[in-house]
């Protein structure tokens, strides 16, 4: 054994966490973006896009503590620059909008697709290398903004196959969340952010450990028993745990209440739910916060959400600018979709093969190619003369349904041979009729 064949190879594995795409997989990333990019420009949304290197600081002054200690990738660059691999879209996209805040027309309807980056444990339906498709909706203060998102996740996921009882979008508001907090409560600024962020893990929770987790922020027994049953209550029983004048008072329960009448106007109530338990753990949630969930009784998990953020832009300068939207992550819409069985058959997109019968004929099989490219149809060229065997195996392997054969008998006639693989039938055509047969599929 020769010294280089001893060296250590390699490994063949990508980073862990992250994906390679071979075509197969493609077919599936492509499926997703396409619906993506049909529904929300349906809607009327326009795409744009941003650098996945961003400065460190716009994602540690509010994306959330888990987010930028535990998960996100960082790096120094030569001048010394602090910067991070997004781990998310939003405060990239707020920062974009603020370079141009005064020349850009409000409102700001605008969707992106991008990957992103966060140092998790790899999971089903979880990886370090993730894409989003992020949605967002700025300039327009009232809840309609908010119905508007609702409306575009619930086509999304229609347009996708999914119906009622697949999925729900459960929803709340921060704002209620800080009545309780704040104005029930009266706990401090530096205490409800911790609660807050021990309510967001409460799905994750059994019972004891939940309220021991309160009690270590000094929360009294009665305290934390409030919050438990808060936590699950209805939307029509607020009061029984919130005072009514608080709630009168309350910004977002009157949202609430309005986002709750416009779902039952336009009919996609029944998609949706109210559920205090929805708290998201991002620090720039500053009103309605929502979650959609699988409703998979194998894969019960929250998929994607979203929120207001109408003051993230603040931390760009001083701008008023309300925004609401979500992202929603194509990791765990496959499980989604597979669990379902909702992933329609995806074959190549080419067309038709042309073989290569022999060197002689190699010319007149390349012109045949560019006639079919002409006619806009997508002709995979084998290249290369092989057994016509060996051609059709590597046809039907690859999923192509159309086989075109011109050998010197077919060269004479002016015709060819094209086989429907599909259909298991084969004719002699001229190229004419045999394009008119591959567009007609």
């Amino acid at each position: 054994m020769n010294k280089q064949s001893k060296q250590r190879k390699m490994s063949t594995q990508p980073y862990k966490g992250a994906r390679d795409f071979y075509p197969e997989d493609m077919r599936i990333q492509n499926y997703i973006y396409d619906t993506w990019r049909e529904v929300c420009k349906r809607y009327g949304f326009e795409e744009y896009g941003f650098p996945i290197l961003e400065p460190f600081e716009i994602f540690a002054a509010k994306t959330g503590e888990e987010i930028v200690k535990e998960q996100m990738f960082n790096l120094t660059d030569g001048a010394g620059r602090r910067l991070a691999m997004r781990p998310e879209l939003t405060p990239g996209t707020v920062r974009v909008i603020a370079q141009k805040f005064n020349e850009l027309s409000k409102p700001i309807k605008w969707f992106m697709i991008g990957n992103n980056w966060r140092y998790e444990k790899p999971q089903k339906g979880r990886g370090r290398e993730f894409d989003q498709l992020e949605v967002n909706v700025f300039g327009i203060d009232d809840v309609i903004a908010d119905y508007e998102i609702f409306s575009i996740i619930i086509d999304i996921m229609k347009d996708f196959g999914a119906g009622e009882g697949q999925f729900k979008l459960f929803y709340s508001d921060r704002k209620l969340i800080l009545a309780l907090l704040k104005e029930y409560l009266k706990l401090d600024d530096k205490t409800q952010t911790a609660t807050r962020r021990i309510m967001d893990k409460r799905p994750k929770l059994k019972r004891e450990e939940f309220l021991k987790s309160l009690s270590k922020l000094d929360l009294s027994s009665s305290q934390s028993e409030t919050i438990e049953k808060f936590l699950d209550i209805k939307f029509n029983d607020l009061a029984k745990i919130i005072p009514i004048e608080i709630l009168k008072n309350n910004k977002g329960y009157e949202n609430l209440k309005k986002l709750s009448l416009l779902l039952k106007k336009y009919k996609l109530d029944k998609y949706c739910e109210f559920s205090p338990s929805i708290i998201r753990g991002f620090d720039y949630s500053d009103g309605i916060v929502y979650e959609v969930f699988d409703m998979n009784p194998e894969n019960t998990r929250s998929m994607f959400g979203g929120e207001r953020f109408d003051k993230l832009i603040n931390i760009f300068g001083d701008y008023e600018l309300p925004a609401t939207g979500f992202a929603m992550g194509d990791y765990t819409l496959v499980e989604f979709l597979k669990g379902w069985n909702l992933l329609p058959p995806l074959p190549t997109e080419t067309d038709v093969m042309v073989t290569i019968f022999n060197e002689e004929t190699r010319d007149k099989s390349f012109e045949i190619v560019q006639k079919l490219r002409k006619e806009e149809i997508n002709t995979f060229a084998y290249l290369e003369p092989a057994k016509l065997d060996k051609q059709f195996k590597y046809a039907d392997r690859q999923g192509i349904r159309y086989v075109i054969v011109a050998g010197p008998d077919e060269i004479k006639k002016g015709t060819v041979q094209i086989k429907d693989l599909a259909r298991k039938q084969q004719e002699e055509l001229t190229i004419k009729k045999a394009i008119e047969k591959i567009k007609k599929k």
